[in-house]
């Protein structure tokens, strides 16, 4: 698993406490932050020549600064750093005027929440520039070097724009007999075709340029320089030279062997089982509709039609009549369609159908059309007969469509999503992928799995070793929290927590201490000096009966108190401070240890120290991501030698390659973590001694 890349926060603020409550939301809401507070201009100045900044949060009024020479600072760098300015009262005329200015939002200060969407807002935007700037730099490499491709490539290749030629290569210029590809620039496309193909190559034109094929192909004679026959196969294709929107037409002399190239095609896109497209095929048809939608606004929708309990009827029929009702669902769906759609397998039991010219309501109505005929319909294995169902998600392509893998994962997680749906829990329904509705309704799906999975002891932990650089006795594991869903993956604490309830957040934590403690004595009874780092939420922080709860458990269990480390996040004991003071210092009197871990993102993290005691440090992942350049390492090492001249033992996690462990070797770390050392595991069985 990969830590999240870290937000670069500058905030302008007089008030260091409106700074640290700002970044604690972000940390909160499970964003690493590096936030930097300005005083100044020349603060400001020093950090903009600094680093990379994602997000300015400037307060508009200031006895020593002002929004506007902070915004005039930033655009006169030439740096692309959405501003957002806060005041406590706006006004219509104030907010259209910071807007005008070239501010992204003003936000009323104060008002937390709304700070936090707008920041998120703004960062998933500057992330869309940066990528549309290196697609565009990208665009211009591959098309200097496809230039070159197309002056030297053997097949005849040319640009055509309102059916002129805009370049022809040599190749083109053989096959028709030009000496100097250059003549062909004054010639149009139609003059080339035969008289009597003319009348059919002007329909191809229109319904290729009306945008009902992405590509095309057509079969032809044309006439070359001195005016005899050649026949050809013109292969046509949307493109652009030299940043004009053309037509690019390749051109093959038709052969011997074209019925031959034609039979090979359709098997390589073909499924062999059921004789529907394949996969692959699938998938480059729907990269087409992605494109078509984006560039002229066409619609259409995908089917991903999941048979139900598949796993059920193949352990009844086996593998043989799993494949026969495979194929006899794949050809019932397939006589149900138009013939312009296409239908594919996808999966073992899986099918998609690109739906072309389709908006939801008709998208829907088809899918119950598809839906209605499977659940009907009887399959004849051997002597017996089979009858199934399948649930179907269906996701729109429009002009908003990001990408074509995106499309289909929302269709297929849509059809994941029938079986959650109030009477359709063993599926046999349609659901149209709708994110808002599938947030809302989650939640309390979720609130009711987790109470479920407490009540039956059904959550699973997880241990990941933390090894010890220094020599230094004990094995050391994190304990890690996983509930199973219903295709059998786990699900991370990161993926839900923050929707449930704070009870619901205090019963995990006290499930995970009973249970960890459970797992740690039977490991330590083995002649073990196990000891475990077990994560608590903000919700323990703040939980008074907790302590004495703790107390009696570590009485019952007779473990040794300092066999246990709680951790708390940083962001969770600045926003508490007080609580995390009294709880820790509770915790030390009964003789466990304290971590803190994803620290290093507040604006000054170590004043920490001067309220909690903790004795170890766990840096925030988003530091081990930044070791592949020296600056992030030199960052590294200075967080490092800082932790460890307060005296705190060092932890670094997300170590995923051998690179990171040697630069990490020479710097001063404690403990190291990741999964390049070991994933996490349901044994505490790791190998310490090898290390």
């Amino acid at each position: 698993m990969q830590a999240k890349e870290a937000i670069r926060l500058l905030i302008c603020s007089e008030s260091q406490q409106e700074a640290e409550t700002v970044t604690s939301l972000l940390r909160n809401s499970g964003y690493p932050t590096r936030a930097h507070l300005i005083e100044n201009i020349d603060g400001l100045k020093a950090k903009l020549n600094d680093q990379v900044w994602d997000v300015c949060l400037c307060y508009l009024e200031m006895e020593h600064l002002s929004g506007k020479t902070v915004l005039n600072e930033i655009q006169g760098q030439g740096k692309d750093i959405p501003t957002i300015f806060l005041h406590d009262e706006i006004d219509s005329i104030q907010a259209e005027k910071a807007l005008k200015s070239g501010a992204v939002d003003l936000v009323p200060s104060g008002e937390y929440n709304h700070i936090l969407q707008v920041v998120l807002r703004e960062v998933k935007n500057l992330h869309m520039r940066r990528e549309l700037r290196e697609a565009a730099a990208l665009l211009r490499e591959s098309e200097k070097r496809c230039q070159v491709l197309l002056e030297s490539a053997k097949d005849a290749i040319a640009y055509i724009q309102d059916g002129m030629h805009l370049f022809a290569n040599e190749s083109y210029a053989k096959v028709f007999g030009y000496e100097d590809a250059d003549d062909l620039l004054t010639i149009p496309l139609m003059d080339m075709v035969y008289s009597k193909d003319q009348g059919r190559f002007k329909i191809f034109l229109k319904d290729f340029n009306a945008g009902k094929a992405r590509s095309a192909e057509f079969q032809c004679k044309m006439l070359d320089v001195a005016g005899k026959d050649v026949d050809s196969r013109m292969m046509f294709a949307r493109a652009t030279y030299e940043d004009e929107p053309c037509v690019q037409v390749m051109i093959r002399a038709n052969s011997d062997n074209f019925e031959l190239e034609g039979k090979l095609k359709q098997i390589s896109s073909q499924d062999l089982l059921t004789g529907l497209y394949n996969k692959h095929y699938f998938n480059e048809k729907l990269a087409d509709a992605v494109d078509q939608a984006v560039i002229s606004g066409s619609h259409g929708a995908i089917a991903y039609i999941n048979v139900d309990a598949f796993g059920k009827c193949k352990g009844e029929v086996g593998i043989e009549g799993a494949d026969m009702v495979v194929c006899d669902i794949g050809h019932l769906i397939r006589s149900k369609c138009r013939e312009e759609d296409l239908v594919a397998r996808v999966g073992e039991d899986c099918y998609g159908i690109l739906l072309h010219e389709s908006k939801s309501e008709q998208a829907i109505g088809f899918a119950e059309h598809i839906r209605k005929a499977v659940e009907e319909h009887l399959v004849a294995v051997d002597q017996r007969t089979v009858q199934v169902t399948c649930s179907i998600g269906l996701a729109l392509i429009n002009e908003s469509s990001r990408s074509p893998k995106e499309v289909l994962e929302h269709a297929h997680e849509a059809s994941y999503y029938v079986r959650k749906l109030e009477g359709n829990e063993k599926g046999n329904g349609v659901y149209l992928y709708n994110p808002a509705e599938l947030a809302n309704t989650d939640s309390e799906r979720l609130e009711a799995k987790l109470l479920d999975a407490i009540k039956n002891n059904t959550l699973k932990l997880l241990f990941q070793p933390v090894i010890n650089l220094r020599d230094e006795t004990g094995e050391h594991y994190e304990t890690l929290l996983r509930l199973v869903d219903t295709d059998e993956t786990d699900i991370s604490p990161q993926e839900f927590l923050a929707d449930v309830s704070p009870e619901l957040r205090r019963k995990l934590d006290r499930w995970v201490i009973l249970n960890a403690g459970k797992r740690l004595a039977q490991q330590r009874a083995q002649g073990n000096d196990t000891r475990l780092f077990i994560n608590l939420t903000n919700e323990s922080l703040i939980d008074e009966t907790l302590i004495p709860w703790i107390q009696k458990l570590l009485a019952a269990s007779k473990l040794p108190p300092h066999s246990i480390i709680y951790q708390f996040t940083e962001a969770d004991a600045i926003s508490h401070l007080k609580q995390a003071h009294s709880m820790t210092r509770s915790m030390n009197k009964l003789g466990h240890k304290i971590a803190i871990c994803r620290f290093g993102s507040a604006i000054d993290p170590f004043k920490l120290f001067d309220h909690v005691h903790t004795d170890y440090v766990k840096v925030d992942g988003s530091f081990t991501q930044e070791l592949n350049t020296e600056k992030g390492m030199d960052g590294l090492k200075t967080l490092l030698s800082s932790i460890s001249e307060h005296e705190k033992a060092s932890i670094v996690p997300f170590v995923e390659n051998a690179n990171i462990v040697a630069q990490l070797w020479t710097s001063g770390v404690n403990f190291i973590q990741g999964y390049y050392l070991s994933g996490p595991s349901t044994q505490m069985n790791y190998e310490f001694s090898d290390d």
